[in-house]
């Protein structure tokens, strides 16, 4: 089957409405031209939590840029600290394939804008033509913002096609595309600061239910006292005290027009648009029609949905039986049950980083071995659903392909969406969903339920860790007494099983008091923890070293006759000591004493006789160091 072409979209916050009408125009684009595409997205637009967006941004440096036709950016999105501008710079310098940005110009890169210029003009031919109003206010935003730009032209446009004159002091810019910018035109309106209009034309409808709200708290009602209207066509305008007009913005006709003109860029010839989806006016009672269009009651319709959706989420009582899963892979079975929550998914894969849990066996507080930047060179597939059913997973592959079913022959294209697994900051993996070849794309449920898994996975990775804590030295990672309890009783079965040789080594400091009073007790750490080094430089992989006291150690193992003697392992261990002590620039030397004795043993009572006797050495070689010492 021949290779079908890739698309690369980048973006961010999939389940909002602008960029479900933005994905919808392109997937439909997409599939009509047989393309693939792959979708890569944050969670969120923006954070106070440094760590969060770290975790979130990570999913970026996944893309592999070798495998794409051409890349959309839905740059507009990208507003996680100057996101936007990190990615431009990484394409330029890593991307070969057409790139065009949406909605946002790019510095180095052509951009393609949605047409809110006539929809913006035909709102305010409403309120002209539909309601006679000759007094409009515009309330716009960001002067440098490409949709006030489009927007405040087409307020202007409408009314120079109605021979109204242009004031430039009725159009502020003093909003921010959310409520608290229509609040703050309200209280000015009240207080008589701005002479009141018979209608204000909003740029975006956050800005007109913030507006609505607040004139209604100061007695100024909406619209027998000033008429209102918004831009976006979200779903909340709907249920608004007094419903606002609003228009549906033609993003899926973006999206389509989008794809087409990439498509352009990467063969010369320019597609059949998929078809034309034009904006729509949604009528409420806000600027003084009496009744409202079906548009509207459809908001109404998918608000509710939206909580049947939420409310099910919660009596699915997910996150607490995550919390009791017994296992990492009781775990993840919980993760494929609770997938019947996301609706109409076709495919589902799991991929953690080769190294996501290794932090368990690790004690530093900065958990260097956690992944923070990137993905390891391969991924484990820790689990797979295709057509909403489990199929073969808990394989290995190179994280270069970014999923292995990209690459399977199929009748018909897909749209993949790769999404962040990550816990303050710290790279788990990532998880890939599918729709099949339907338009869809995940909702606010998605989310949620991914948190969920990002949250299970550390809470496992933290269990482990707490766990093997218990039988672990903090200090130097070798074992504590409960781990040499732990694992001794299988060296000894090892050793009478297989008639090896038991090692049991002992050793002790000389000087750790010394060091502590004379250079500080993080010096003293540092010399127990070179001891510990030297010992562990010289296991072979059938011991055990444990840390039995402040500055004691033994090692306990099985070798054959031809393995190396106690005297040898002894002589190891004070090569890597002379060695530290010459090299290490420190004003005190790590000194210890060592005893070692090795036998067949046929009852494992007899161990506690072979380390009485490897410390008697130990001890008559502390009393002839310290006489040395003293010479």
């Amino acid at each position: 089957m021949k290779k079908r072409k890739l698309i690369g979209v980048i973006i961010s916050e999939v389940e909002e409405l602008y960029q479900h009408k933005l994905l919808r125009g392109i997937i439909s684009q997409c599939y009509a031209l047989d393309y693939d595409i792959a979708i890569f997205s944050t969670f969120i637009k923006d954070s106070d939590f440094t760590e969060y967006k770290t975790g979130e941004k990570n999913i970026f440096n996944l893309i592999n840029l070798d495998h794409f036709d051409g890349i959309l950016v839905a740059s507009l999105t990208l507003v996680i600290d100057n996101l936007a501008e990190e990615i431009e710079q990484m394409l330029l310098e890593k991307c070969k394939c057409p790139v065009l940005f949406i909605d946002k110009p790019a510095k180095c890169f052509p951009s393609i804008n949605t047409n809110d210029w006539e929809a913006a003009e035909k709102i305010v031919d409403h309120l002209i033509e539909e309601h006679g109003y000759r007094d409009i206010y515009c309330l716009a935003a960001d002067p440098n913002s490409i949709a006030t730009i489009l927007r405040v032209e087409g307020y202007k446009a409408s009314l120079r096609k109605h021979k109204i004159p242009i004031d430039e002091s009725r159009i502020s810019y003093e909003g921010d595309f959310g409520h608290a910018g229509g609040e703050r035109l309200a209280r000015k309106l009240a207080g008589g600061e701005i002479r009141k209009p018979d209608a204000v034309m909003c740029i975006s409808d956050r800005m007109a239910i913030g507006l609505a709200n607040e004139l209604l708290n100061h007695g100024i009602h909406v619209p027998e006292d000033i008429a209102i209207t918004g831009y976006d066509g979200i779903d909340e305008t709907a249920i608004c005290y007094t419903s606002i007009t609003t228009f549906s913005a033609p993003i899926v006709q973006t999206g389509i027009d989008a794809v087409c003109e990439l498509s352009e860029m990467m063969t010369g010839a320019k597609p059949e648009p998929y078809k034309m989806v034009p904006g729509n006016l949604e009528i409420g009672h806000s600027c003084g029609c009496s009744g409202i269009n079906y548009m509207k009651r459809s908001g109404i319709f998918r608000l509710k949905d939206k909580l049947d959706d939420y409310k099910i989420f919660l009596d699915s009582y997910m996150t607490e039986s995550l919390t009791a899963a017994r296992n990492l892979e009781d775990c993840i079975n919980k993760f494929c049950y609770y997938l019947y929550l996301i609706k109409n998914y076709s495919d589902y894969y799991l991929c953690l980083c080769d190294n996501w849990d290794e932090s368990a066996d690790h004690y530093d507080v900065e958990d260097p071995l956690h992944t923070k930047i990137g993905y390891t060179e391969e991924m484990k597939l820790v689990l797979a659903c295709e057509d909403a059913k489990p199929v073969k997973s808990n394989y290995n592959f190179k994280t270069k392909d970014m999923i292995p079913d990209l690459w399977n022959d199929r009748e018909k294209p897909k749209a993949y969406y790769f999404t962040p697994l990550h816990f303050n900051g710290y790279c788990i993996g990532y998880s890939v969903i599918t729709y099949g070849d339907k338009v869809e794309a995940y909702d606010i449920t998605y989310r949620n339920w991914s948190r969920n898994i990002m949250n299970a996975l550390e809470y496992y990775r933290m269990h482990k860790k707490l766990y093997l804590a218990s039988f672990r030295d903090v200090l130097t990672g070798v074992y504590n007494r409960n781990g040499l309890n732990q694992n001794l009783p299988n060296i000894l079965d090892e050793a009478m099983r297989e008639k090896k040789i038991l090692f049991v080594f002992l050793a002790d400091m000389d000087n750790l008091k010394e060091i502590n009073d004379n250079f500080g007790h993080m010096e003293g750490d540092n010399a127990i923890t070179v001891v510990s080094k030297a010992i562990q430089s010289c296991l072979i992989g059938n011991e055990i070293c444990a840390r039995i006291g402040g500055d004691e150690f033994l090692v306990i193992g099985t070798y054959d006759e031809t393995t190396v003697s106690p005297e040898e392992f002894i002589r190891k261990v004070n090569k890597y000591l002379r060695k530290y002590n010459k090299n290490s620039m420190k004003p005190y030397e790590v000194k210890i004493s060592m005893g070692a004795f090795s036998d067949y043993i046929t009852d494992k009572a007899k161990v506690n006789e072979m380390v009485d006797h490897a410390d008697h050495i130990m001890y008559r070689n502390k009393a002839r160091n310290k006489q040395k010492y003293n010479l």
